[in-house]
C-alpha cells in the first residue's frame, strides 16, 4: 500500500509544459476550413475560429490555398500552486490581473474562491477578432462563446466602457472550449516537438481530477457505512489514477486512514493520515469529532 500511497503524492504535483499558443496546420489540396475545423475539432462549424485567428474573410474553403499556413487556436493547460490566486494566474496567463473572472469562470469556480492547489486549469486562447460594420458585442458573444448573455465576459475582458464597437475595432476573445480530435492531437504534437500536444497532457490530467472528484463522495459514502474493504479498495484506486489535487489528497487520505484504522491495519493507516497532514489546508483533529484510534495514528512526522 505504501506505493500508491507515496506515488499518488508526487504524481499530484508534477509539472508538465504547456503554451497557450496556437499550432499551425498547412493547407493540402482539396482542404477547406470547414474540412479543416471538421479535423480538428470534430466540429465543421468551427470554421469561424479558424477565420478569426487568421483574419480571414468569411468566405469558406474559397478564401485558404494549398500551401499557406493557418494558426490553429487551442487552449492551455497550467498547474495551481499553493498561494495562487485567479488574479495572480489571471496577471500571469493572460496579461491583465482584472481577468481573474473571466478566467475563474472558465474554470468553473469564482475569482474569490483559490484554486486548489495541483489542480490542472484550463488557460483559454485569446482570438483576436476585427469588428466588422454593424457588429455587436452580443453577436460576438453568441458566435464565439455560443451565448449572448456572456457578453459580459467580452466587456470586461476588453475593458469596454460600453456595449458599443465600431467597424475596425479590434475585439479580444478568450475561447476556452477548443477540444482536439486525436487527429487534432496528433497534428499539435507534431507541431510542439517536446512541448507536447498543446496541453493534450495537461487536459488529460485535468480530466482525472474531475472522476477523482466525482468518486470522492462514494469514497465518503463507503466509509460512513462502515464498507471498510470497499473504502480502501476505491481509496487506492482514487490515488493510483495520479495527478489529484491538494485538497483531494487530504480528503482521500483522511477517509482512508479512517477505515485503515477500523481495520486495525495500523501501519498503512498513520501513511494514509500523513497524505492528510502533508496536504490539508486545515487539519481538523477534534478529539469531540474524531475517534482516538485516528487520533493516535495521525501524528505529524
Amino acid at each position: 500500500m505504501k506505493r500508491p500511497l507515496l506515488a499518488a503524492a508526487l504524481l499530484a504535483f508534477a509539472t508538465f509544459t504547456s503554451d497557450a499558443r496556437a499550432f499551425t496546420h498547412v493547407v493540402r489540396k482539396g482542404e477547406t476550413l470547414a474540412s479543416i475545423a471538421k479535423s480538428v475539432y470534430g466540429r465543421p462549424d468551427f470554421e469561424h475560429i479558424l477565420v478569426g485567428a487568421n483574419a480571414l474573410d468569411a468566405q469558406g474553403g474559397s478564401s485558404i490555398a494549398p500551401g499557406m499556413r493557418l494558426e490553429v487556436p487551442a487552449v492551455s493547460y497550467q498547474r495551481a500552486a499553493l498561494g495562487d490566486t485567479w488574479t495572480a494566474l489571471a496577471d500571469r496567463f493572460l496579461g491583465d490581473p482584472r481577468h481573474s473572472a473571466v478566467l475563474a469562470e472558465a474554470n468553473g469556480t469564482h475569482p474569490w474562491l483559490p484554486p486548489d492547489a495541483g489542480a490542472v486549469i484550463v488557460v483559454p486562447y485569446v482570438l483576436r477578432h476585427f469588428a466588422a460594420a454593424d457588429e455587436t458585442i452580443f453577436d460576438l458573444s453568441e458566435r464565439y462563446l455560443g451565448d449572448k448573455m456572456l457578453a459580459w465576459q467580452l466587456v470586461v475582458f476588453n475593458d469596454l466602457k460600453k456595449n458599443d464597437i465600431r467597424r475596425g475595432d479590434v475585439v479580444l476573445i478568450p475561447l476556452k472550449n477548443l477540444p482536439l480530435t486525436p487527429e487534432g492531437e496528433a497534428e499539435a504534437s507534431g507541431d510542439r516537438g517536446e512541448l507536447g500536444p498543446s496541453g493534450v497532457s495537461g487536459g488529460r490530467i485535468r480530466e482525472r481530477q474531475r472522476k477523482i472528484e466525482e468518486h470522492v463522495p462514494e469514497l465518503q459514502r463507503a466509509v460512513i457505512e462502515g464498507r471498510w474493504i470497499d473504502a480502501v479498495a476505491l481509496g487506492n484506486r482514487l490515488l493510483g489514477m495520479g495527478d489529484a489535487t491538494r485538497s483531494q489528497l487530504a480528503r482521500i487520505g483522511k477517509l482512508l486512514a479512517t477505515a485503515l484504522v477500523a481495520l486495525d491495519a495500523t501501519g498503512p493507516a498513520i501513511e494514509a493520515c500523513q497524505l492528510y497532514l502533508d496536504h490539508a489546508h486545515t487539519v481538523h483533529l477534534e478529539p469531540a469529532t474524531t475517534s482516538p484510534k485516528l487520533r493516535a495514528v495521525c501524528v505529524k512526522r
